[in-house]
């Protein structure tokens, strides 16, 4: 699948917004298969340029999308 693809857009969008419980829960499996899905997930979560701020309440966070400022 390449990235052009508007499917891989599309996964990563849900992966990125995935809830945090769903990901722990598939971490901890005792399928092995849902344990990497969700180590894939969470990789893909701490690594996305597209992540929404964590904390972002005073507006300290938030960074430029393109010149990745955050004095923005």
């Amino acid at each position: 699948m390449h990235e052009a693809d508007p499917a891989f857009e599309e996964l990563m969008s849900s992966a990125r917004n995935a809830p945090a419980e769903l990901v722990t829960r598939l971490v901890h499996s005792d399928d092995p298969q849902a344990a990497r899905l969700g180590r894939a997930i969470e990789h893909i979560k701490r690594t996305s340029p597209h992540a929404p701020p964590t904390e972002a309440s005073d507006g300290s966070r938030i960074v430029n999308p393109i010149t990745h400022d955050p004095a923005w």
